[in-house]
């Protein structure tokens, strides 16, 4: 009987033994697990964008995903009508090389975008797509405005139609933008091989008036556009000017009999 006692004793100490260091194994792993996690998690948290009112998520106590609540812009309650894309068309700058413009209008009184995707398309005479140009311009409201690209290339397959469309994208709540700036004055010398125009932009606020884009349209007797150009002014002076310069890379299809300028400062 002492025997089969003492054979008991050890093989329990065994047991007691090995569960003891059973138990020290899984709660070494368990702690290191723990660790592993709480650094995967600190990782994805610092990877991850900082919340905002462009994410496409419902966050930051928004009320709808990217509106409402207290950072982003009230949410639009009413149905928007569509951007209207008035004409586009595409210039030849020099063979394989293209300028790209639209002109378009938003009908909406209150409504407008900071981030309106649009892709422009150019086709060969046989119906093959030549190149595929996407990019992202701003809307505000009651107001028509420019989408200008420049030296779109197409090497050496010629365009003969153009695709212009606009992505989906989210309206905002807007106020109609009245800047205090308008194009005093205009200095064109359009009969040369490179048509020039240089426009003075006027300020007439008492501080500065910052990030201005100015675009020009030129059109013929019918009103067909013959020539498009786009720059960005990086600032006006309070109470004073500033000139900007478009040149065009050979003479105009047509006679130019309409000069049209389009100046904004996105929201």
């Amino acid at each position: 009987m002492r025997s089969i006692d003492s054979r008991f004793k050890i093989l329990y100490t065994k047991y007691m033994a090995l569960k003891w260091r059973t138990k020290r194994k899984i709660t070494f792993f368990s702690f290191f697990a723990a660790i592993l996690l709480v650094i995967a998690g600190i990782t994805i948290y610092t990877l991850l964008p900082a919340p905002s009112c462009t994410d496409s998520r419902l966050n930051q106590n928004e009320e709808l995903v990217d509106c409402g609540g207290p950072n982003c812009a009230p949410c639009v309650r009413e149905a928007a009508d569509g951007l209207i894309v008035l004409w586009s068309r595409f210039f030849e700058v020099r063979p394989g090389v293209y300028d790209v413009a639209a002109l378009v209008e938003n009908v909406n009184l209150t409504l407008g975008s900071v981030t309106v995707p649009y892709v422009i398309e150019l086709y060969d005479s046989e119906g093959s797509r030549i190149i595929a140009h996407r990019d992202f311009t701003y809307t505000l409201p009651n107001k028509q405005f420019v989408v200008f690209v420049a030296n779109v290339p197409t090497g050496i397959r010629v365009p003969q139609r153009l695709a212009f469309r606009f992505e989906p994208f989210i309206w905002q709540l807007t106020d109609e933008q009245q800047l205090p700036v308008i194009v005093s004055r205009t200095e064109r010398d359009f009969n040369r091989d490179r048509p020039r125009l240089i426009a003075t932009i006027s300020n007439n606020a008492l501080f500065a008036i910052k990030d201005i884009d100015v675009a020009v349209l030129i059109s013929d007797a019918a009103g067909n556009a013959i020539a498009v150009a786009q720059a960005h002014v990086a600032q006006v002076p309070d109470t004073g000017t500033a000139d900007v310069a478009f040149t065009w890379p050979h003479p105009f299809e047509g006679t130019p009999v309409d000069v049209q300028f389009f100046v904004r400062q996105k929201p």
